[in-house]
């Protein structure tokens, strides 16, 4: 990488903004350099976007900027600083949008798991609950006219009063046959859950 010779006249230029053509002599000089130096030591960044931000501030300080090199250092070694800063800047905010997005992804997966859980518990208790009414209602000890009552009643929404009158029985008898049949379902779900 070739460290350009620092030119206090064109820096009295730059500062003194008579002659902002010099800009283009700058950027010949350092841009290069600057370039090589972040795709060295910060290959995560944008090099051409660190050297705009670096010219940027770097246009902002030289109206302060006194170059003196026997008491205040390199010209280089200041303009080194503000690239470097800017890169590791640009680096703790691309760590931080990318640990917020790892988070935002996490919480997401995380989401999508539980709905998945969810669903799948839906799915198998739905599953339980399709066999143990079947086999409650092919049980041969289940006297059809129950099964009925209870088909129509808790099955197709049919009102006991009406169910009552289509079978010739008290109301209070269609309730106890549903709940009986109800009694043996949940004891066939609990009972095909436990195992």
């Amino acid at each position: 990488m070739r460290i350009p010779t620092t030119d206090a006249k064109l820096l009295r230029d730059l500062a003194s903004a008579t002659a902002p053509e010099r800009w283009a002599e700058f950027l010949a000089a350092y841009r290069g350099p600057m370039l090589d130096y972040l795709r060295g030591s910060f290959p995560g960044v944008d090099a051409d976007d660190m050297v705009q931000e670096t010219l940027l501030a770097v246009a902002a300080q030289l109206p302060r900027y006194r170059y003196d090199p026997a008491h205040r250092g390199r010209f280089r070694s200041y303009l080194l600083g503000i690239l470097r800063n800017k890169a590791r800047a640009a680096l703790r905010a691309g760590g931080r949008a990318a640990a917020r997005d790892a988070a935002f992804a996490a919480a997401a997966a995380e989401r999508a798991e539980a709905a998945r859980s969810e669903a799948e518990e839906r799915e198998w208790r739905h599953a339980v609950y399709e066999i143990a009414l079947r086999e409650v209602l092919d049980d041969p000890a289940l006297q059809e006219r129950t099964k009925q009552v209870f088909l129509r009643t808790a099955m197709h929404g049919e009102s006991p009063e009406a169910v009552a009158a289509a079978f010739g029985m008290r109301r209070n008898a269609v309730d106890q046959a549903k709940n009986r049949v109800l009694a043996r379902l949940k004891a066939k779900i609990v009972a095909l859950e436990g195992v």
